[in-house]
């Protein structure tokens, strides 16, 4: 019988991850009313009454240091793993997948949570009521859940999830869609866009969509994130269903700019809230213990999604990547190796002066190559080495060549160098990574030592990092997400790169205004890529490949090339027919 017959006892659980990330598995445990206090985040009259209903329920024995200099003692009464085992069976049994959220962010060692038991109930399933649900899992917490500042991956899809734009770009066909607008157009002049909304389209609260809250949203956008709309002077809406932009000077990409996510519209009674999201979109929003779940808006303008319910949950890193199941049925899987569009990079801090020597930027280059450490480490998954920001672009270009003699050329020329601080996010691949560089360039005499940072941490010209790794996914627009990554304030290419630089690339981006054809915002990226590489400020490293896992009794699962599940598309089918 579980010992948490009444749920989860969270303060005696916090209390146990304390001490064991602490002290390990000891018998006893010395402790203060301070370390209470900070792990409880509680007031000491509330520490001593929850101690006291611990010891009251057996669950400890509590022995107060005596006299000055005594330390207070604390043991349990049952063993740990054995108690975590048939809790978190208990809470599987339950489907109770916030609760094993919660508990898998206490720091318990990863496999004493997340059991294949636990790890079975994210996934999706057909219950008894006829309700299909998608349960999965999101690694971190949440940065941003504001339209104009959200810049991760995630959120930007989460997001595309509850609110609408004026246009919708779809890769699959590279044009541009109506969505809440219609239809659109510009004056002769080209300062003048005009857009005609949709009719009868609501909120999730229950009001209808007009014009005043789209004028609201993008007049948000002005004020919040001008960079995405850097030419607007004039939001007008003199008719309940049209609105139009005046610019200072013509822009061809504003329609597509408009399907980016800092331009969502939302409505202008209710501002966007992590607790309270409301706008057009496809699915509901509905916060949880421990995560989010989607409901799917019956009422929305592009008809109703074919799944009824997504919920996201945050926990700590699997062991292996969730496989979208279907409860009942066989576990089966289908496994298939897929490119993300996306890039990761090393980025130089133009605000550190290590940044300033350009042969020891390009010593790095020259030390950092990919298909060594790909070789070295012996890397589960292929690599497709990165000549460019986007995957179809790599392939066209030759991969370029490191050469250690240039490596120890160039280190000579840039002279003694104290340790240069890389910066890489908390994921087991690039810390390695990192860590591979680290050792390779300790051989050539230049000493690298690596840190550890996560998307929460703000990062400016004067954090004491010389070199950040990371990656950038694309969204669904690749003209767009280029230009955005460039002009995004919260991304580090805005943050990091050199002022002289940023300027350069601003004239260049300045080309997509006028480019009328693919081709000539092709031309763009050329030309920024260029000045980026060849100068080392950025060194562009390689496209992941997941291997994704799914049930075959699953329909449109798949994500696409952006890492993104379309929930819309997502249903539960029968066996495939040949």
């Amino acid at each position: 019988m579980t010992p948490f017959a009444a749920g989860p006892d969270w303060p005696y659980l916090e209390l146990r991850a304390a001490l064991l990330a602490r002290d390990g598995e000891q018998s006893s445990y010395a402790l203060t009313l301070n370390d209470l206090r900070g792990w409880w985040s509680k007031s000491d009259k509330t520490v001593k009454r929850t101690l006291a209903r611990l010891q009251a329920e057996g669950k400890v024995t509590y022995t107060p240091g005596r006299g000055r200099g005594r330390t207070s003692r604390l043991s349990f009464s049952r063993d740990l793993r054995p108690e975590l085992l048939t809790l978190t069976r208990e809470l599987a049994r339950r489907q109770a997948a916030g609760e094993l959220a919660r508990l898998s962010r206490l720091p318990f060692p990863k496999g004493w949570v997340l059991t294949p038991d636990v790890q079975r109930i994210f996934g999706l399933s057909a219950s008894a009521g006829g309700v299909d649900r998608l349960r999965t899992v999101v690694f971190r917490e949440y940065t941003s859940l504001d339209p104009l500042t959200a810049f991760a991956t995630v959120e930007a899809h989460l997001l595309l999830q509850v609110f609408d734009g004026l246009t919708r770009y779809d890769p699959a066909t590279q044009t541009l869609e109506p969505h809440l607008a219609h239809h659109w157009g510009c004056s002769d002049d080209g300062l003048t866009w005009t857009f005609y909304l949709r009719k009868g389209v609501p909120f999730h609260h229950g009001r209808t969509l007009d014009a005043s809250d789209v004028r609201a949203s993008l007049e948000r956008v002005q004020r919040g994130a001008a960079w995405l709309l850097p030419e607007l002077l004039e939001v007008r809406s003199d008719h309940p269903y049209r609105v139009s932009l005046r610019l200072a000077r013509p822009d061809a990409f504003l329609p597509r700019r408009l399907a980016a996510t800092q331009a969502l519209i939302v409505p202008r009674d209710v501002p966007p809230d992590p607790q309270q999201l409301i706008g057009t979109g496809a699915f509901q929003w509905q916060p949880l213990e421990g995560g989010v779940r989607l409901s799917a808006f019956d009422a929305h303008f592009a008809g109703r999604p074919l799944i009824d319910e997504v919920e996201l949950y945050q926990v700590e890193p699997l062991t292996e990547a969730p496989t979208l199941h279907l409860e009942g049925a066989a576990p089966q899987k289908v496994a298939e190796w897929q490119e993300e569009t996306g890039v990761h990079f090393l980025i130089w801090n133009a605000g550190q002066p290590a940044a300033h020597s350009a042969a020891l930027r390009a010593a790095v280059f020259e030390l950092h190559d990919i298909r060594r450490f790909w070789e070295e480490t012996r890397q589960p998954w292929p690599l497709l080495s990165a000549q460019s920001f986007y995957p179809r672009r790599s392939r066209d270009r030759p991969a370029r060549v490191h050469s250690d003699e240039r490596a120890r050329s160039l280190l000579a020329a840039a002279g003694p160098q104290p340790p240069l601080r890389l910066w890489v996010l908390d994921r087991e691949d690039a810390v390695a990574e990192a860590r591979w560089l680290s050792r390779r360039a300790a051989g050539f005499g230049l000493e690298i030592t690596v840190e550890l940072y996560d998307l929460h941490d703000e990062v400016t010209r004067d954090t004491p990092s010389d070199l950040m790794m990371m990656g950038e996914v694309s969204g669904p627009d690749e003209q767009l997400s280029f230009w955005t990554a460039l002009k995004q304030p919260e991304l580090f290419f805005r943050k990091l790169l050199p002022r002289e630089v940023l300027a350069q690339v601003d004239t260049e981006l300045e080309e997509y205004r006028l480019a009328q054809t693919f081709a000539g915002r092709e031309a763009v990226i050329d030309r920024v890529e260029a000045l980026l590489l060849e100068g080392h400020h950025v060194h562009l490293t390689h496209h992941r490949v997941k291997q994704r896992t799914v049930h075959p009794l699953l329909r449109d699962v798949w994500p696409d090339a952006y890492g993104r599940i379309s929930f819309r598309r997502l249903w539960v089918g029968g066996p495939a027919q040949d």
